[in-house]
């Protein structure tokens, strides 16, 4: 386990609430599984959620992000926020698949209700891509129409994000530009965590390298910050600011543990998301700040030509990193 794991300071709690999600995402769950939940559970995760907050602040947490499939398809999430809000909590994000922020007047309660940032996916920059992702006709259409409904109110702040999968390994650039186009906030992009046992869609991290170089010259040329989470520096090939590959789960509390076969020995982290170092690492410049590669890719697919950095291989363009208080 990770130093950093074991002492992680508290900064963001998370509480999940799944309702019911309108996309059916190729990484999320098979197209006959209905995500929606019996009133009885739906009841008894509202009740959980409630207590929860209520546990966060009494932990001393002052922020939370509301996430889940897809939380914005409670119909009292703008009660539900304004209840944390009054809890004390000091700021309050919302990830969803957008598509319900398309209805302006409801995406105007959330901001009257203390929302300060949403977490959006954009999977493409047309419909072709995002909507063969999520599975979900006029999906992208309603996301895009969400997020110009947000940034319109002006008092919420826009983080988007995107996956390396099969569908977007080619896309990444024009996705990259859509997110500028719609004046985002911030953005990262990462690989996708595999949860269900299908790789159909996945991109193996010793194949990665290409379109995350790709991505990051395209960045360069256009002067734009990026950022990348949830990969090596050696799938990138270089030391640099511009990556995060420390796990860094979000306090899920007692009410929302990772369950049944997810669980792992850490609080907070599925099984799905676990790392490990391999040989490799230990001559790698950056292992200091690198926890390795994702337990059931590299034990399916290894290492391939993957290299550790050297010293002397330190990339610039300093100017695009996003600084960590303009994160969202």
């Amino acid at each position: 386990m990770s130093r950093h794991l074991q002492k992680r300071e508290k900064t963001v709690c998370s509480v999940v609430l799944r309702p019911y999600c309108s996309n059916a995402c190729v990484f999320c769950r098979p197209l006959w599984q209905d995500s929606r939940m019996s009133r009885k559970e739906w009841q008894e995760q509202l009740a959980d959620a409630s207590r929860a907050l209520k546990e966060f602040r009494r932990e001393g947490f002052e922020r939370i992000d509301v996430s889940g499939g897809d939380p914005l398809e409670f119909s009292g999430l703008p009660a539900f926020i304004r209840e944390a809000r009054r809890l004390g909590f000091r700021w309050i994000r919302v990830s969803t698949n957008g598509v319900r922020l398309a209805d302006r007047s409801f995406a105007r309660r959330l901001q009257a209700g203390g929302v300060d940032a949403f977490r959006i996916p954009l999977y493409g920059a047309d419909p072709g891509v995002h909507d063969r992702v999520t599975r979900a006709a006029g999906s992208f259409r309603a996301a895009v129409r969400g997020i110009k409904n947000i940034k319109s109110g002006g008092s919420s702040r826009v983080l988007l994000t995107s996956l390396l999968l099969q569908q977007t390994k080619n896309v990444l650039e024009d996705t990259f530009d859509l997110m500028y186009a719609l004046g985002c906030d911030d953005l990262y992009f990462a690989p996708a965590f595999v949860s269900n046992d299908d790789y159909s869609y996945y991109v193996p991290q010793k194949f990665q390298g290409r379109y995350w170089r790709r991505l990051l010259r395209h960045a360069l040329r256009r002067r734009r910050p990026v950022r990348f989470c949830d990969v090596p520096f050696c799938v990138l090939g270089f030391d640099t600011d511009l990556t995060d590959n420390m796990q860094k789960p979000a306090f899920l509390g007692s009410y929302f543990q990772p369950s049944g076969g997810q669980k792992t020995v850490v609080p907070d982290l599925p099984r799905y998301r676990r790392k490990i170092k391999v040989k490799i690492c230990a001559h790698c410049a950056a292992a200091g700040k690198c926890d390795g590669f994702l337990v059931n890719d590299i034990l399916r697919y290894g290492i391939g030509n993957l290299k550790p950095v050297r010293p002397d291989k330190r990339a610039g363009g300093q100017t695009l990193v996003i600084p960590a208080h303009k994160r969202s």
